[in-house]
């Protein structure tokens, strides 16, 4: 099973889930930060970024002490990801908070971790400072 794991600034465990890349073609890996109102939000880190850069309040909000999501060696659990768009998530969407799942979308030639959060019907990326919304996007899955 995948799970949380406590890290800084650009540092990414060997067993970081790799969720996306940028349009240059580096990696990205799942990100989740407690926000200003508590709540665990998700976004996107790399080893290129000074931290986890969140989807937060209509900006890209940089996070330097966040959790990435690992998946142990020796872990069970088989995750994919599904194509949602309008608020929906399928079963077994990986959640951080109610209503708030961990997911990606298409934008600007990337692939970019990302928060679904259902109550407004849409994904937000952090991108080029500002908390973008996406319609369409993926939702990270436990499928066993």
């Amino acid at each position: 099973m995948a799970v949380w794991q406590s890290t800084s600034g650009g540092n990414i465990p060997a067993n970081a889930v790799r969720a996306g890349f940028e349009e240059n073609g580096q990696p990205l890996f799942i990100a989740l930060a407690v926000m200003e109102d508590g709540q665990k939000t998700p976004g996107k880190t790399g080893a290129n970024l000074p931290g986890a850069h969140i989807p937060w309040g209509g900006k890209e909000v940089i996070v330097e002490n966040y959790e990435i999501l690992v998946q142990p060696p020796d872990s069970i659990g088989h995750y994919e990801w599904r194509k949602c768009s309008g608020g929906e998530v399928p079963d077994g969407a990986f959640a951080t908070e109610a209503g708030l799942y961990v997911g990606r979308c298409a934008h600007e030639g990337g692939l970019v971790p990302c928060k679904v959060y259902t109550p407004h019907g849409c994904a937000y990326i952090p991108y080029g400072g500002e908390e973008r919304n996406c319609p369409d996007y993926e939702v990270f899955c436990r499928v066993k």
